[in-house]
């Protein structure tokens, strides 16, 4: 059975090593299509550069509240961007993170 990750972070600096092996891998163990989330303007631009590389991952475009300190004004609107490429297909990752700020 095929199954749909809905939200992964291959798009972090800690998948530079083995990203590529790893995406591969798991495709071929049945995660045939994969969410890959943007958590900043950094990683929304990476996110949908892998959608486009892989035609079963797509994309994701926002900016964390863990990130939004760092964010420029200019930001939001290279997100609303990105955000109109087919390839993404929700915007976040937007909502209130409690599991990291209790």
């Amino acid at each position: 059975m095929p199954f749909f990750d809905s939200h992964a972070h291959y798009n972090d600096e800690k998948f530079n090593e083995d990203r590529d092996s790893i995406i591969s891998k798991i495709y071929h163990e049945d995660i045939t299509q994969i969410t890959c989330a943007g958590y900043n303007l950094k990683s929304s631009e990476f996110a949908l550069d892998l959608s486009n590389e892989y035609y079963f991952i797509y994309a994701t475009a926002g900016i964390s509240p863990n990130d939004i300190e760092d964010a420029q004004i200019e930001d939001i609107e290279k997100i609303r961007q990105i955000a109109q490429n087919d390839k993404v297909v929700a915007i976040g990752e937007i909502g209130l993170d409690y599991y990291w700020n209790q």
